[in-house]
């Protein structure tokens, strides 16, 4: 797999454009902003790392894990999502653009990676949910290589949970903050999913333990992020393209998921790297 044909350049450029101004628009000088303790272990020791698009990012001493502070407040990030142009471009866009690619190159493997792992740790599904679940891409794949299981969707974006719908899914529209408080939703699945969404949020330790809250018990929470102990990350810093505020702003390190889950009162199962373009 070639990173243009996941994120072509030209389209990249034009999203990473319209973030930037985003922030100009949405986090002006002045605008109110929240300073925040480590997202992966809580703590408070941190060194400077650099600044993008006008947010400060710092290392934790700790954990190592990098990550931006302050940051936005939650009514000013929810408004920059519901929205900022470039969420738009990026929904009605970029995605459409290599949606295509990226079901063959990253969902389906991703779907048999996941088949994998269940038959190898002796899991059987009756019901999956999986969070930020965009235009079910991840859902239909799953459906495919584990068929007979109920695919649910958690999904704020009103058109991709339309989408979902229209696929057959029963969705949530909303946050993970709300189905984990829907007993309809809540303790339900035995697998709880959730792809490249935490270095979104503001406050991973709540996301984390509201995906717990949607699995039952013994269930398997399953989520993917941005790492930073990936040798991307490390060896560009602040020249990534993966490192967008306010998009970006959480790069939890190996040691950092390690703190997080026990913050979280999860154990471990496996810890994977399935990225293609990354170490």
């Amino acid at each position: 797999m070639k990173e243009h044909e996941i994120r072509p350049a030209d389209l990249t450029e034009e999203y990473l454009r319209q973030s930037a101004a985003d922030v100009a628009a949405f986090f002006p000088p002045g605008a109110s902003r929240l300073a925040r303790s480590c997202p992966a272990c809580g703590g408070n020791d941190h060194k400077k790392a650099f600044v993008k698009n006008s947010f400060p990012f710092v290392h934790c001493e700790t954990c190592a894990t990098l990550f931006a502070t302050p940051a936005p407040t939650p009514e000013k990030f929810f408004e920059f999502y519901r929205d900022s142009p470039s969420q738009r471009y990026f929904a009605n866009v970029f995605f459409p653009a290599v949606e295509a690619t990226r079901r063959e190159k990253i969902f389906k493997p991703r779907a048999e990676m996941i088949g994998d792992l269940l038959r190898r740790l002796d899991i059987s599904l009756e019901r999956v949910a999986d969070v930020g679940a965009g235009a079910g891409l991840m859902l239909d794949e799953l459906r495919r290589v584990q068929p007979g299981v109920n695919y649910t969707a958690v999904e704020p974006h009103a058109d991709f949970a339309q989408v979902c719908r229209e696929k057959g899914f029963e969705t949530f529209e909303g946050f993970a903050a709300d189905a984990a408080t829907d007993p309809d939703w809540a303790t339900q699945a035995s697998l709880v999913t959730s792809f490249e969404v935490i270095e979104h949020v503001l406050d991973p330790e709540a996301f984390v333990r509201e995906l717990a809250t949607l699995a039952r018990p013994g269930g398997i929470v399953l989520f993917t992020g941005l790492c930073g102990s990936g040798f991307d990350i490390l060896a560009l810093g602040e020249n990534s393209d993966a490192v967008s505020p306010p998009h970006h702003l959480n790069f939890l390190t190996r040691n950092g998921v390690r703190a997080l889950l026990e913050r979280c009162g999860l154990e471990e199962v496996e810890f994977l790297t399935p990225g293609r373009l990354d170490v």
